[in-house]
């Protein structure tokens, strides 16, 4: 399910500029309610005002691409759980502490290969990617 955040920044990088009347339309806030949402986004530095209205910011599209990338509909989803603490493995069901997730490099081998990112400590399946666990701000391991 997406979040009126989510959908009010889609709704911005389709039309390029909205206003609080596109506010009002697409959740039925009240007018005063729409503007004050347009100013809370505003404070985030999610969107920018402008005289014709309000447009993204670069980290408004910053936070849509991570959407993009990490979420989905399905609440039990590892790639969302990292809201609880933890991700859970997609292979073995482990739950990594997302403070012990650490970015690993690639490492080649004449008889392996492995891409960079997040692997379950338990079976080395992948969890997350290389561009995911950037996005999520996961460092890389210390060498």
């Amino acid at each position: 399910m997406k979040t009126n955040k989510h959908l009010t920044l889609l709704l911005a990088k389709k039309k390029g500029v909205i206003k609080s009347q596109d506010i009002v339309q697409q959740f039925y806030y009240s007018p005063a309610t729409a503007r004050s949402y347009l100013s809370y986004l505003t404070r985030q530095d999610l969107l920018k005002r402008m005289v014709s209205g309000h447009v993204l910011t670069d980290k408004g599209v910053s936070r849509l691409h991570f959407f993009e990338v990490t979420g989905c509909k399905n609440p039990s989803c590892p790639r969302c759980e990292g809201k609880t603490g933890y991700h859970t493995c997609p292979t073995c069901g482990y739950q990594l502490q997302e403070k012990k997730a650490r970015l690993r490099p690639v490492w080649d081998t004449l008889l392996f290969h492995r891409e960079a990112g997040i692997y379950c400590p338990l079976c080395q399946g992948q969890i997350f990617t290389e561009e995911q666990a950037r996005l999520m701000g996961i460092t890389s391991e210390k060498k």
